[in-house]
């Protein structure tokens, strides 16, 4: 029996070898193939001028607060509009991922839309998501708290130009303005019937904690400097595929001090929601530190044009 025994030992290590390099070389083909398949693709879409992202079968189960249902959202891919809408709608998103190259002659800084509204708002916002945009356009009109009236969803926009992009107004029947508007309307298509929809805006931190600046510098030059730099003008292109570069925080070419992102409420809710960017990762109360510190910073004065 002992013949047997050293038999099956023999066996079994000669299939373990044998399984042990065909699980190898399995895997390194898969590997392979994915590797193929990653260098095409950025072979494909390295010498495109806006890249744009294949999102149309991801989808998002949402429950609305005011209501027990579940929605399926999908996310839309601008390429992917109806022919008849299709140019207005890349050149809108186009428009939000490089603001400054597309419209120079109503923006004055180097803010794009989609410094805040990641990934051209075509997100549901929540953590590392920016501020979405998806169902924007149902919401509108409503009332302003800063213009104390109603106002429309172009009249928003226009907002945008003339405060975070330190612009001037971007006229109502402008093609910029009609190609934003059929941008927005596209994407939010999904959820026309939605009302109160709850990732719209930013939630709001609860702290009553009012920030220390100097504690918010040594955080800033902790987790901000590396990429927005120490003086805070940004720079450095972020991704290809969201075709924007890194904002500068304060200084000639960041937001005036009318952009709702002065407030210490709404940038300490960005700061915590998004950053650092893919990873946000920060303390409610140091969130609030380091916006304290970064509205302390000087920056253009507004005037409404």
């Amino acid at each position: 029996m002992l013949w047997v025994k050293k038999l099956s030992t023999i066996l079994l290590t000669y299939i373990n070898h044998t399984l042990h390099i065909n699980m190898i070389k399995s895997i390194s083909f898969i590997l392979a193939i994915l590797l193929g398949i990653g260098l095409f693709w950025a072979i494909k879409h390295k010498a495109r001028e806006i890249e744009c992202y294949d999102r149309c079968s991801f989808k998002h189960g949402l429950a609305l607060t005011q209501a027990h249902t579940i929605y399926s959202v999908d996310l839309q891919d601008p390429e992917q509009a109806p022919l008849d809408i299709r140019d207005s709608v890349m050149r809108g998103y186009r428009l939000i991922m490089n603001t400054p190259h597309y419209a120079p002659e109503y923006v004055k800084n180097q803010l794009s839309c989609t410094n805040c509204h990641f990934l051209g708002g075509d997100t549901l916002g929540g953590k590392n998501g920016g501020i979405a945009l998806i169902g924007v356009t149902t919401s509108y009109p409503r009332f302003s708290k800063r213009d104390n009236r109603e106002i429309s969803i172009e009249e928003r926009i226009d907002n945008c130009f003339q405060r975070s992009m330190n612009g001037v107004s971007l006229p109502k029947n402008s093609q910029h303005m009609k190609d934003i508007v059929t941008y927005l309307q596209w994407i939010s298509k999904e959820v026309e019937h939605i009302k109160d929809i709850p990732w719209l805006g930013l939630k709001f931190l609860k702290s009553e904690y009012k920030g220390n600046s100097q504690k918010g510098e040594k955080l800033y030059i902790s987790y901000c400097a590396s990429c927005h730099k120490e003086n805070g003008e940004g720079g450095a292109t972020l991704t290809a595929l969201e075709g924007k570069s890194i904002p500068p925080l304060w200084g000639p070419q960041s937001f005036n001090d009318g952009a709702g992102m002065t407030r210490l409420d709404m940038l300490s809710s960005f700061i915590y929601w998004n950053m650092p960017y893919q990873d946000a990762s920060l303390p409610e109360d140091e969130a609030i530190d380091i916006a304290a510190y970064i509205i302390k910073q000087k920056r253009p004065q507004f005037q409404r044009s």
